[in-house]
């Protein structure tokens, strides 16, 4: 007898091992069996009944991607398909640093510099002649153009996550530093993945970190003077950026006292201790006391002062031990650091104190888990996570790598038994759903230069990179929407910028994008605002930098709307789309004439499809 095997791709099952059986299907024993996929890509069929294939198919490879990049094309999914999630996870991880954005913010800068001096006549000199050090939106512009150029995916996935738990903004001052915010986004991207105890560190001696939370020029105390050191900086790096509010067990949940009452990790006494700590700390290359001027976090020449302040934003702050509160500090969990030490020996002590904290591992794990995979983890995924902060297997604590290790391969990410429950998955962040749509179909132009400043998508959407509104992000990790989310008691942080007004705005821009092809901003017109920033007409962009997508597969396949339609949700939600929303976008397609009219109808509706808002 001739068996016939249908197997519908969808997601991987993870089952645990226990003994091991060889009678089965899948173990060898596929003779006489006929193997069909439901997928229009099929990868590797037979492999599925003889045993050599039950690892990931294109599906599941695609939903892992969307955890795990900015966005991935089919070849790319092909590819974990092929290699399996933690064959690419490793080679992913062996894989060097692929950007550099301060030194791209610097080139950009290059090539703009030269018409702002001719048109404006900018002839400020600061150090070896050079004019005035560019803004924010030099940064973002580096910052796009090497997100859709590198393949080191999730490098970049993990850089963007950490960017919304240590937060700077461009909404502040430092939008007058391009550089320095560059250079704050090369330290967590360089850092992905490296220990959490050397990122918490060189976070706060990040000049841009000290200007935003104002631990920069922090004096000790002076009573006569009523001067106290600065407790900002001292209250986010416990509440934000480490242990939370409140005492966790391992899996997340929190601790009661015997009144059944959550325990707070610290009070205001403990602030005022680390704001001690966290004293004499001032730019590099600059003096102390400080003036006025020094609230400009960046090489700046005055045109008050012939002899301009030099700030340097993008080197390590230096310690003044003058300025450094002198005495003993008090720490969390009876822990102090004795009188007589210097300001680095201080703040190294204070790191530890923090670091080595039960919270740690809990806290930061399930907000990166919120970040890259569900909103809800269950406490079981929470632990296993922490569990993986507090040893990576080798005994080392805060390893980055075994953290987004466990994230990732998680039974909760990647079990497609988890897309039933109700409380799984998240709503997308709109900068990722701009990110893939750019990355998924190769973003290219003939210049080379995809410099697209993102102005009008961060303002329409309310997000940006580096441009929250404040430290806490640009959505509370427990941010409840009215209705069903907060009546079963769940989060759903995303929903907190998903407005009326938001939502309208973004299937807007994705009209724009997928109906008129106006992919990125390259040409934006701001030549009289003060902020000066690039346009066509001041910049010389030609013709040749406008962004285009690479859609020449999804065109072939444009008078096969069945096919069309599957591509794309393979490839964009990893086969979320129901029938019915694959039925819908079928007859819309089949009703347009053109191929490329087709493909750009396919794509605009699959990304104001439900099922594709949420990620599972």
């Amino acid at each position: 007898m001739r068996y016939k095997l249908i197997f519908y791709s969808c997601c991987l099952c993870i089952t645990l091992q226990a003994q091991v059986y060889h009678d089965y299907v899948g173990a060898g024993h596929f003779s006489d069996v006929a193997v069909t996929s439901s997928a229009d890509n099929p990868i590797h069929m037979n492999n599925t009944a003889n045993g050599t294939g039950l690892g990931v198919d294109e599906y599941a490879a695609a939903r892992f991607l969307n955890y795990a990049s900015l966005g991935a094309d089919y070849e790319t999914i092909q590819t974990v398909a092929n290699q399996g999630i933690s064959t690419w996870l490793e080679a992913q991880f062996a894989l060097p640093p692929q950007s550099d954005f301060q030194q791209t913010t610097w080139d950009i800068w290059e090539h703009f510099k030269p018409l702002y001096i001719n048109k404006w006549g900018y002839n400020t000199v600061v150090n070896a002649g050079d004019a005035v050090v560019p803004y924010w939106y030099y940064w973002k512009m580096a910052w796009w153009d090497n997100i859709l150029k590198e393949d080191d995916h999730l490098r970049q996935r993990a850089a963007q996550a950490l960017s919304q738990i240590f937060v700077i903004s461009e909404k502040s001052n430092l939008q007058l530093s391009g550089p320095g915010m560059a250079d704050y986004y090369d330290l967590l991207y360089q850092n992905a993945f490296g220990n959490y105890r050397d990122l918490l560190y060189d976070i706060s001696l990040h000049p841009m970190m000290g200007f935003y939370l104002s631990h920069i020029n922090n004096p000790k105390s002076d009573v006569a003077n009523n001067i106290h050191p600065d407790e900002n900086y001292a209250r986010e790096i416990m509440q934000l950026f480490s242990i939370g509010l409140f005492e966790l067990n391992q899996d997340g949940t929190r601790k009661k006292d015997t009144n059944g009452n959550d325990i707070p990790t610290y009070d205001n006494n403990d602030i005022k201790e680390f704001a001690k700590i966290f004293t004499g700390l001032a730019p590099s290359g600059y003096y102390w006391p400080w003036d006025d001027y020094s609230a400009y976090p960046v090489e700046w020449g005055n045109e008050y002062n012939e002899s301009p302040i030099t700030v340097v934003a993008w080197q390590p702050m230096i310690p003044f031990d003058a300025w450094h509160e002198a005495g003993p500090k008090y720490l969390l969990n009876g822990q102090s650091v004795p009188a007589g030490q210097s300001t680095l020996q201080d703040i190294n002590a204070a790191i530890d104190n923090l670091f080595n904290h039960p919270n740690v591992g809990p806290f930061i794990g399930k907000l990166l888990i919120q970040r890259l995979v569900k909103s809800n983890p269950s406490p079981a995924y929470v632990e296993r996570v922490a569990a993986a902060f507090n040893d990576n297997g080798n005994g080392i604590r805060g390893d980055l790598k075994a953290v987004f290790r466990a994230i990732l391969t998680d039974s909760e990410a990647i079990d497609c038994s988890w897309k039933e429950h109700a409380y799984s998955g998240k709503l997308r962040e709109p900068l990722l759903i701009y990110t893939q749509a750019l990355r998924a179909f190769n973003a290219t132009n003939q210049s080379g230069r995809l410099w697209n400043w993102g102005y009008l998508f961060d303002d329409a959407v309310s997000q940006g990179i580096l441009a929250s509104p404040s430290v806490f992000n640009f959505y509370l990790p427990e941010f409840q929407p009215n209705g069903a989310v907060a009546d079963a008691d769940l989060v759903a942080p995303e929903f907190q910028i998903h407005t009326s007004a938001t939502a309208i705005n973004y299937m807007n821009l994705v009209y724009d994008w997928f109906i008129n092809e106006y992919y990125g901003e390259i040409s934006v017109v701001a030549s009289n605002t003060v902020m000066n920033a690039p346009s066509y007409e001041e910049s010389d962009l030609k013709p040749i930098d406008y962004i285009y997508l690479d859609l020449s597969d999804e065109e072939a396949l444009a008078n096969d709307a069945p096919a069309l339609v599957e591509r794309l949700n393979l490839i964009l939600t990893g086969g979320l789309l129901s029938d019915t929303t694959k039925a819908n976008i079928i007859n819309a397609v089949e009703s347009v004439s053109g191929n490329g009219d087709k493909v750009k109808v396919a794509l605009y509706l699959v990304f104001i499809a439900p099922e594709y808002a949420i990620q599972k």
